[in-house]
């Protein structure tokens, strides 16, 4: 099932909730995923993950059904080595314009990236344009710095998902990882079968417009503000209160998130931060400093936040919150 990190969020036919609906449906004994290295599950900060399906939709359905999320992951030995590579070329005009022409061919990828994706787009289109990318790639430079040594790791993850002591395993794969590991399992004792397009639920219809309402671009608030306030849950009301701000209903948003915050707001993964975060700062606007510095000091006291929420209350916590 290949991961198409935070282009789920734009991508409705295929959000994070499909991805879990897929799993769901293919009643796996367990879940493999190399997002993720050995250890990662233990430290919470693994939710900053770019493969936002993962702590969104995937984790939590794993949790509640008691079934095991394996990190089969494999970190290039030289995280920096793609970076230095491309800055050894630098002296080099013909080995530069021979990197020029292997970078070209992310072009299609680029634009595919831009438009929403669904599984069969991806796997008729996305894919076959990345391994042809990572195919040209290795075939200028080989197997190494260039790559991030990516078909020497894509044989020690198969072997480590080759030698799971489970029949059944839904595999969760960032596509960038996909193509060289899908070579790397081909002809192995392990059967593999593609998943079909998921169907759209109820679940799915909701993630969809929760993801548009996350991001920055909203031409018809009054619309997307209806919208959501049919939904019920905290997260609708967190999004509803940064539209309200966003259109100068500061007022209104900080009445809105005070309820939220009385309730349940403990998922998914980043509101909790989030929505504190945001609170201390409508707080800050309404000249409540005291009840703003509580807000903030609640962010940093969670057991985890994401990265940007931590920012914003240490930031609050110096000066009070300023749109400018």
């Amino acid at each position: 099932m290949p991961l198409i990190g935070p282009f789920h969020l734009r991508s409705p036919a295929y959000n994070a909730v499909s991805v879990r609906d897929l799993v769901a449906g293919w009643e796996p004994q367990a879940l493999a995923t190399p997002a993720l290295l050995a250890g990662d599950l233990a430290d919470l900060r693994w939710q900053d993950t770019p493969e936002v399906a993962l702590p969104l939709a995937v984790a939590p359905w794993a949790r509640r059904r008691g079934v095991p999320l394996l990190e089969v992951g494999e970190a290039s030995s030289e995280p920096g080595a793609e970076e230095d590579f491309r800055r050894y070329l630098e002296p080099y005009p013909e080995m530069r314009q021979r990197l020029a022409q292997v970078d070209a061919l992310l072009e299609p990828v680029s634009r595919l990236l831009q438009e929403p994706l669904s599984l069969d787009r991806i796997q008729e289109a996305l894919l076959p344009h990345l391994r042809r990318y990572q195919e040209t790639r290795e075939e200028a430079f080989e197997d190494g710095p260039a790559s991030g040594w990516l078909r020497e790791r894509c044989r020690v993850i198969a072997d480590r998902i080759l030698d799971l002591e489970f029949e059944r395993v839904a595999l969760l794969v960032p596509v960038d990882t996909l193509p060289f590991l899908s070579d790397a399992l081909a002809g192995s004792s392990a059967t593999l079968v593609a998943p079909s397009a998921p169907a759209l639920t109820p679940d799915s219809r909701e993630r969809s417009l929760l993801d548009f309402a996350f991001r920055s671009e909203v031409p018809d608030p009054e619309r997307l503000l209806a919208q959501l306030r049919e939904l019920d849950g905290a997260e609708a009301r967190y999004h509803e209160a940064n539209i309200l701000l966003a259109n100068g209903h500061g007022f209104e948003a900080l009445e809105l998130l005070e309820g939220a915050s009385r309730g349940d707001f403990s998922s998914p993964y980043f509101l909790p931060g989030y929505l504190l975060a945001r609170l201390g700062q409508l707080r800050d606007l309404a000249g409540r400093r005291d009840d703003a510095v509580r807000a903030y000091r609640g962010v940093l006291a969670l057991d985890y936040a994401p990265q940007e929420a931590v920012d914003a209350a240490r930031a609050g916590m110096e000066r009070p919150f300023s749109p400018a």
